[in-house]
């Protein structure tokens, strides 16, 4: 079965009309529209409709195995025409910062590894697990058909317990699945990381980036959560009180509050996130020293610094230091 015209799922297989679909969601959609914004709670209530009426809580495995290239739009081409993996998965993790926020990409190497992670940023809940279930799956089988098969030694780790549909994983990947894992990821040999694509074509890369970006509603590049990530990391040493972002952003205090709770999340939420983010990176350049590192993300004490520390990671920082890789 292929996917080429959304609605034909919705009122032929799942039984929606496309206009309750997307009423129910509080979405106000015209046949024919495009480049409309929609927020993060109303794609978690189009998805929730689609479980439920399919009665498939595993929907994400096969949404995510049914999409191709041309479903990921121009995104897609500008990724899949990079000269090398490495280069395709880092336009695939600057997309995700600009198209979908509550995600986040990126690939690394440790070692002799190449490791490709996604992380949830504001919460997706209930359907956290379906969103990366259609990502891992969709990414997985992009790099199975650009990667030459000789290469292919992969496997695919997931952060949560094996859910009751866990055998069904394991019919969407070619390779080891594994749950309980420190985060979700596709793992594969670092070498792979400079395999050349065989779709490289520099021109088409830029010239599809360009009309994606033109393309883009605007109120979707002033996606709060993400305007404030980007100015918390630019005071790294100095976080500004709520009262003060809220300023330099042109809002009151009262009215950051509000949309980040419309958006489901909060400046605590969004400062936590930045810190981890800094703590993770200190660390994985060698830093060791705790007390330096509390000083630098603002908390009052080193002691301070490791519960929040553990609230994030499970860990405390010295046991994180000692797992190494395997913790980040």
């Amino acid at each position: 079965m292929t996917i080429d015209e959304p609605h034909e799922i919705l009122e032929v297989i799942i039984g929606i009309d496309q206009q309750v679909f997307y009423r129910n969601a509080g979405i106000d959609y015209s046949p024919n529209e495009a480049n409309r914004f929609v927020s993060t709670r109303q794609v978690v209530a189009l998805v929730d409709q689609a479980v439920k009426a399919l009665k498939m809580p595993y929907l994400g495995l096969a949404m995510g195995n049914l999409m191709t290239i041309s479903h990921h739009g121009m995104a897609g081409v500008a990724a899949v025409t990079q000269t090398t993996l490495r280069e395709c998965l880092d336009v695939i993790s600057r997309f995700c910062d600009e198209l979908f926020p509550p995600l986040s990409m990126a690939p690394r190497i440790e070692g002799d590894l190449g490791i490709f992670a996604i992380r949830e940023e504001i919460s997706l809940a209930p359907y956290s697990h379906f969103f990366f279930e259609l990502n891992m799956v969709s990414f997985y089988n992009i790099m199975w058909h650009l990667i030459d098969k000789e290469r292919h030694d992969f496997r695919v780790d997931f952060h949560y317990p094996e859910p009751a549909w866990g055998n069904i994983y394991r019919r969407y990947f070619k390779c080891p699945v594994h749950f309980d894992q420190p985060e979700t990821r596709i793992v594969g040999p670092a070498s792979l990381a400079e395999a050349e694509l065989p779709l490289a074509n520099r021109l088409m890369a830029m010239s599809a980036e360009k009309i994606l970006f033109e393309n883009i509603p605007t109120r979707a590049m002033r996606f709060l959560p993400l305007r404030l990530r980007r100015m918390l990391l630019r005071y790294y040493g100095a976080f500004p009180s709520l009262e003060n972002a809220a300023s330099e952003m042109g809002m009151s205090g009262r009215t950051l509050r509000r949309k980040l709770a419309e958006q489901g999340t909060s400046y605590q939420k969004e400062l936590d996130r930045v810190r981890q983010r800094l703590s993770r990176e200190y660390f994985a350049r060698g830093g060791q020293s705790i007390t330096e590192l509390s000083m630098m993300l603002g908390f009052t004490d080193s002691s301070a610094f490791a519960k929040a520390f553990r609230r994030w990671t499970g860990l405390s920082p010295s046991e994180f230091m000692e797992k190494g890789p395997t913790a980040r």
